[in-house]
């Protein structure tokens, strides 16, 4: 019998868009991978669309009529994939990628600019017919075969670190004129360093040198580069010079208090994609279904195991574990937080964030965590 994927990747998605006479132009193409196969629906503009996977076939129905180059579309020398068909169905389009075998949905996720909606493939065994009873004198030595199990994940294997800001994005200044896209940068580059001399784990980083980044390529490096962690850090900001203390964020369409709210408003600017700031919920639902719904308990466990360091190792104020809708951190397919390390706000902490000793001992309360989480997960695998 053929079996849907989970209700959270069988979600329906809407894209804000004005309303255009002429069809998307929607193009398909996949790509063969070690273990898994990349199908990537790319369009000229946003569309509305949900999705069906059974087994044998992946289904993006389009509310609306799409021009895709030809009814039918082979694949040609994929292991994974036979063909892609178009079909017309009322006022709208069906574009269905025929398996050869059975497979199932590992990752989906949206990227934009170009607008592309991707999904990740892995081959899956059908579980055998129910086997005939066998009979009288022979029951006791006849057994039905178990069904194959489902794909389980991996150990995590590669972290994308996020350094906040950057190039003309200058971020949060504090009163001795500290930029935080420097702060950030020299804390990554430390964790860096400690994760893969300590762990030998594959760190990626979404900039390594001064430049400017948006938000949409930042998630985009993460999901590209199939990383299972996003850490993204950042240095505080508050009207309130005595504001001190770490923060760690994971996400959520609901901010825990005002001043999350605030801060995660903030940092959805972006100096390089001003007008790309989450505005409208149908937007945040979007990103929220694709990508961190089957990530949040993980996100939540991560966010506690590296407040709880930075509390310990810092001796700063508890501010706890908060939930803002950060857009970075929406788009990403992974387990994924944000981190206000201290406030460069506050000339106490601004004049820490200058000693190299003092972002040493960041790097290693955050490492500290990102190693309890990483224990956890992987022994849970097993």
């Amino acid at each position: 019998m053929k079996k849907s994927i989970k209700a959270g990747l069988l979600c329906a998605v809407l894209l804000a868009a004005p309303l255009l006479s002429a069809p998307p132009a929607v193009s398909f193409r996949s790509f063969d991978h070690e273990g898994y196969t990349r199908v990537v629906f790319q369009s000229d503009r946003a569309f509305a669309y949900s999705v069906d996977a059974q087994d044998d076939r992946l289904q993006l129905r389009l509310n609306g009529r799409a021009d895709f180059p030809a009814p039918t579309v082979a694949v040609a020398n994929s292991p994974l994939l036979e063909k892609v068909t178009c079909e017309q169905r009322g006022e709208g389009s069906v574009l269905t990628v025929h398996f050869r075998g059975a497979a199932a949905v590992r990752k989906s996720f949206v990227l934009e600019k170009p607008f592309r909606v991707v999904f990740d493939l892995v081959r899956v065994e059908k579980a055998p017919p129910p086997p005939q009873a066998p009979p009288e004198a022979a029951k006791g030595d006849a057994a039905a075969e178990e069904p194959a199990p489902a794909p389980r994940p991996k150990p995590i294997e590669t972290i994308c670190l996020d350094p906040g800001h950057g190039g003309e994005d200058f971020g949060a200044i504090g009163r001795s004129k500290l930029k935080e896209k420097d702060v950030t940068l020299r804390i990554s580059l430390k964790l860096k360093k400690l994760i893969e001399s300590r762990t030998g784990l594959r760190v990626i980083m979404t900039r390594d040198k001064d430049s400017e980044v948006s938000l949409n390529t930042r998630a985009s490096i993460a999901n590209n580069q199939l990383a299972q962690m996003f850490i993204s850090i950042h240095a505080n900001s508050s009207f309130r010079k005595s504001a001190f203390g770490s923060e760690t964020y994971f996400v959520s369409l609901q901010a825990t208090d005002p001043e999350a709210l605030e801060l995660a408003q903030k940092e959805n600017q972006n100096a390089e994609d001003p007008g790309e700031a989450i505005q409208n919920d149908e937007l945040k639902m979007i990103l929220w279904n694709m990508a961190q719904t089957e990530h949040i308990r993980e996100s939540s466990k991560l966010a506690e195991a590296i407040q709880n360091e930075l509390n310990q190792l810092l001796g700063t104020r508890d501010r706890g574990v908060k939930q803002a809708p950060f857009r970075v951190l929406m788009r990403t397919a992974m387990p994924a937080v944000l981190i206000e390390a201290v406030f460069i706000s506050n000339p106490s902490e601004e004049r820490k964030l200058q000693s190299d000793d003092f972002l040493d001992k960041i790097a290693q309360a955050i490492y500290n965590g990102v190693s309890k989480f990483i224990y956890a997960y992987n022994g849970s695998l097993k």
